[in-house]
């Protein structure tokens, strides 16, 4: 059976990792367009597309979230070693998706059919809700 600790940091795993995904693609767009790196001709492509990924490091509204994102990475380690596999790998990308349309919903972001998005957060909290359901019953 799943306790609520473990349930909790399950849910903050996915929370911790979908709700700074439309955070870093927003700064990472807002770099990318803000970009002041001169490149040259003479330099390879690979040298020029690492440069640039790091000019987007360097500011604060790629890293914070990148920062925040790893943190549940940490706690999703932490829980895969002392939680059930079939569980925990489910529940915490499943809980990202639906926190990442969430975050992107009062963000402002355009979403094509919302109506589908809505279907679709709708049918994976279900599908959590059976998968925690189906291991509390083993």
């Amino acid at each position: 059976m799943i306790s609520s600790t473990e349930a909790i940091s399950l849910l903050l795993v996915g929370a911790l990792w979908g709700c700074t995904n439309p955070f870093m693609r927003q700064g990472s767009i807002e770099s990318k367009n803000t970009s002041t790196l001169n490149t040259s001709q003479e330099e390879g492509e690979e040298s020029t597309s690492v440069l640039k990924s790091l000019f987007r490091l360097a500011k604060i509204k790629v890293w914070l979230p990148y920062m925040i994102n790893q943190l549940g990475s940490l706690l999703y380690y932490k829980q895969l070693a002392s939680s059930n596999l079939t569980l925990s790998v489910p529940v915490c990308n499943a809980t990202a998706m639906v926190f990442s349309c969430i975050t992107s919903f009062f963000l402002g972001e355009r979403v094509n059919q919302p109506g589908r998005a809505a279907l679709g957060v709708i049918l994976v909290l279900l599908g959590v809700q059976i998968c925690m359901y189906s291991s509390s019953e083993s």
